[in-house]
């Protein structure tokens, strides 16, 4: 019966994704620490006893509930996937304990993508020396170098389109600025940093999706999600999704890290396993990142297939020119901002804009209720 409980309520909540997001990572840190218990493995001078790993029928009543609690700590840590997710993005504000870090490991960051990018500019800007090898086209002489020398010289060339893939590479995990008419001349379009991988990949998908358009991707996106097609729509989720599992289990095998570490103590070929799930949290957070790489493409495809449905939907006329839909984009963004408490006087703004109504067959949001889709 409490089988039957669990599976109904997982489906209810979720399904596969809240048994894959909500109750696996935990499920997995706590059997951790019960086998390691149980095999006294936590007892520097006791050899490990495999055989009380599994629960005897008189502990079988244990084990449900351990089945049961795992479930409810699933329950009760759904609230706070997003919370997993913006820790590993880097959201560090006091008074959280990794806050102290952040001004460092954005430092890091930022010379990381410099490095990036000056390698990337010196190798569109010079001519190396392979450039300068003779050929027929140049010199009759082709075999004026040896062999060792142009041997050399592939090599170099090799290595060199190597750093520069490297480079590049490194350059797309990162925002960039998206400037417009509006932006100053000459302004920076280095973009804002986050302390980690996960979040300077997810925020160049916000940058590069909303900000070509003059839309604030956060503001918007609630209002664009009736307008997206159900096919991208289940894409997104389940990229969405991948990130919220690697998230997740990332956090527990770096618990499950640390719970390993008094093994250290044992001095024996035990003392290795707490680099186990220490390597697949490294993996689980490239995987992450790999996800939010992807997901940015998502972003950018939903920004530019629906990017004039918000003004459809409010009613304003759509502009003939560039500037002046980016122009009017950046006022509805403003305007529709959850910080505007200033909200009439941003509507005031919008008043030089004319509006039309059409008929609720004309209507964008009206076919998108009858449709499913725009």
């Amino acid at each position: 019966m409490l089988s039957g409980l669990i599976s109904a309520g997982s489906k209810v909540l979720g399904g596969a994704r809240f048994s894959l997001i909500s109750v696996m990572p935990g499920f997995l840190l706590i059997t951790v620490i019960a086998v390691l218990v149980r095999t006294h493995l936590y007892d520097p001078d006791s050899p490990a006893v495999f055989s009380a790993v599994m629960p005897t029928k008189q502990e079988a009543l244990g084990a449900a509930l351990f089945a049961f609690l795992a479930f409810l700590g699933g329950m009760l840590l759904r609230p706070f996937e997003a919370s997993v997710v913006q820790l590993l993005e880097g959201y560090w504000a006091v008074p959280s304990p990794l806050a102290p870090l952040r001004r460092a490991a954005v430092e890091k960051h930022r010379r990381r993508r410099y490095r990036a990018r000056v390698v990337i500019d010196h190798a569109d800007g010079s001519n190396s020396e392979w450039d300068k090898k003779p050929t027929s086209s140049t010199s009759p002489r082709i075999g004026v170098r040896p062999l060792s020398e142009l041997a050399a010289l592939d090599r170099a060339a090799a290595r060199k389109e190597r750093s520069v893939a490297r480079a590049r590479h490194i350059r797309l995990g990162y925002p960039v600025r998206v400037l417009t008419p509006e932006d100053e001349p000459g302004g920076k379009d280095q973009g804002e940093l986050l302390p980690t991988l996960l979040g300077n990949a997810l925020l160049r998908g916000e940058r590069l999706s909303g900000d070509r358009y003059g839309l604030d991707m956060p503001t918007v996106a609630p209002r664009l999600y009736p307008f997206v097609s159900p096919r991208l729509q289940t894409a997104i989720r389940q990229q969405m999704d991948l990130i919220s599992a690697a998230a997740s289990l990332c956090v527990s095998l770096t618990l499950a890290t640390v719970a390993m570490l008094p093994l250290l103590a044992r001095l024996d070929v035990w003392s290795l396993l707490p680099a186990v799930p220490g390597c697949m949290a490294i993996l689980a957070y490239r995987g992450a990142v790999a996800a939010a790489l992807q997901h940015a493409t998502l972003l950018c495809t939903v920004f530019d297939l629906h990017h004039f449905d918000v003004i459809k939907a409010l009613h304003y006329k759509i502009p003939n020119r560039t500037e002046s839909v980016v122009k009017l984009n950046r006022r509805l963004s403003e305007f529709l901002s959850a910080e505007n408490e200033q909200a009439l006087d941003r509507f005031q703004r919008l008043r030089n804009y004319p509006m039309e109504h059409p008929s609720d067959d004309q209507d964008v949001l009206q076919r998108t209720d009858r449709n499913g889709t725009s």
